[in-house]
This record gives structure tokens, C-alpha cells and sequence, in this order.
């Protein structure tokens, strides 16, 4: 579910951010890094402007009479093929390694498993180079290769999100954009049958991990990919220091603003 940004943190100054979707205007509280940061630190503000879009779309959805249904516990969606940025992706990998030995190795088993399943299934290739590699359908010929035909076979698996526990996100403060962009207004007991039932989902005003994706590849030449968020920490190892190189914040800021415009 969506909920408030958290208070900016020490080292930031906060601007106020007029934008407009459609004919809603916002003006938005964002925390911005002073001085030099890295991509990472875009994230608060991301998520800050994420946090109002979505309300936004939630709103428009109300007044006609659509209900959300998400609520807390309720997993399915947690099974899904979820994308996002390799700015989140990091973000991600930093988390796990900063948990304590134990917790760390029980969520690592987790990734671990995952992408073990992926790989048995052909969904993603064990030769391929890690952190270079995407889940695809191996056997292209033979079976639906189209992205929504991936997403089904993923889904399909049930792989939980390493982070999911008694159905639900046991990192929730720091879950990914499109997680709190995602809601729907369809009966909760349809997404467990995804691809089988009708799914109403509500479209978000904007969506910034796209734009924290296209900012990474403008500033580091990340290429403007989303990566399944299983990859992520192989994709950390591979890459993780490119995206901490430090730039100057205003930039990185208006960067990506440009980029979600």
C-alpha cells in the first residue's frame, strides 16, 4: 500500500516540487542530497514524488467508485515477475549486506533458490554471465517467448519474493517503487489466479523506477533496463560501483526529473 515518504534525512535540504498529471497539480515536499551524491541517494526523492503519483491515480479511481482491494498479508503479487531499476537493485544489495550474518544468509539462500528454479527451468540461462543475463524463455522456438509470456511461466513457478514473509514484505520501508505504485480494485482472491482471471489494476501517474533506470543509463551508461529483482544481487556484484561513483546532486536531480517528464 502506498504511504508517506519518510522524513528527510541528515545532509538533505528539502524543495519544493510543483507538477501536474493531467489536471491534478502537486506541490510535493522532496528531499534532495546537498553537494556531491550518488544515484542512490535520488531514491528518497523518488520514492517522495512516487509516494504522490500514486495517490494521485488512487484518488481518480475512488471518485469512480473503484475500491482498492490490496491489504496487508495479501502475497500474490509478491509471486509476480517484478522489475526494477539498477539504481533499486543496488539499493537492494546494499540492504542485504548491511543485515546482520544471520538474517543475511538466510535472505542470500533465498536469492540463491530463486535464481536456481529460474535456471532449471530454462527461464534463465546458467551460462550466461553473471549480472549480464535476463530471464527469457531459453527454448524461444517452443514456447511463448512474448515478455507476458515469460511473466505467466514466471508466475507460474511461485517463487516469493526473497523478502516475503507470512505474506508480506518483511522490508517494506525500503520495498521498490513499482511495489508501492502497484494496487488493484479487483477481488484480492483474482491475483493468485493471474493470467487466469481478470486482474484491474491501477496505472500509476507516473512511473519512477522507469525514470531512475533511464537516469542510470544517461549519467553511467547502465543501459535503460529494468532487471527482474531476483537478479539483483548478482547484478550488485557485477556492477554495484558504477553506480557509486559521486556527481553533483542538483544535476542528478534534474536529470531525472527530465527523465519522468
Amino acid at each position: 500500500m502506498s504511504e508517506p515518504a519518510s522524513k528527510p534525512a541528515a545532509g538533505t535540504l528539502t524543495a519544493n516540487i510543483h507538477l501536474r498529471w493531467e489536471d491534478v497539480d502537486r506541490t510535493i515536499p522532496v528531499p534532495l542530497p546537498r553537494g556531491d551524491c550518488t544515484l542512490l541517494d535520488l531514491l528518497p526523492a523518488a520514492r517522495a514524488i512516487s509516494h504522490e503519483a500514486t495517490a494521485v491515480a488512487l484518488e481518480q479511481a475512488r471518485s469512480q467508485g473503484r475500491e482498492i482491494s490490496c491489504r496487508a498479508g495479501c502475497g500474490a503479487c509478491c509471486r509476480q515477475l517484478v522489475a526494477i531499476s539498477v539504481v533499486e537493485s543496488q539499493s537492494l544489495a546494499d540492504l542485504v549486506a548491511a543485515m546482520p550474518p544471520e538474517r543475511q544468509s538466510v535472505i542470500r539462500r533465498r536469492f540463491t533458490d530463486a535464481i536456481g528454479r529460474l535456471e532449471e527451468s530454462e527461464l534463465l540461462d546458467p551460462h550466461e554471465a553473471k549480472g549480464e543475463r535476463s530471464i527469457v524463455a531459453a527454448d524461444q522456438g517452443a514456447r511463448d517467448a512474448t515478455l507476458q509470456g515469460v511473466g505467466r511461466r514466471y508466475f507460474e513457478l511461485q517463487i516469493a519474493c526473497p523478502f516475503l514473509e507470512n505474506e508480506s514484505c518483511s522490508i517494506h520501508p525500503d520495498r521498490p517503487i513499482v511495489c508501492r505504485e502497484h494496487h488493484v480494485t479487483t477481488p484480492a482472491e483474482n491475483c493468485a489466479k493471474l493470467y487466469q482471471v481478470n486482474v484491474d489494476r491501477v496505472e500509476p501517474a507516473a512511473r519512477l523506477g522507469e525514470a531512475l533506470a533511464r537516469t542510470a543509463d544517461h549519467v553511467h551508461g547502465t543501459g535503460a533496463f529494468m532487471i527482474p529483482l531476483v537478479l539483483s544481487l548478482e547484478w550488485s556484484e557485477a556492477h554495484g560501483p558504477l553506480l557509486k561513483k559521486p556527481q553533483d546532486g542538483k544535476v542528478l536531480f534534474q536529470t531525472m526529473m527530465g527523465e519522468l517528464t
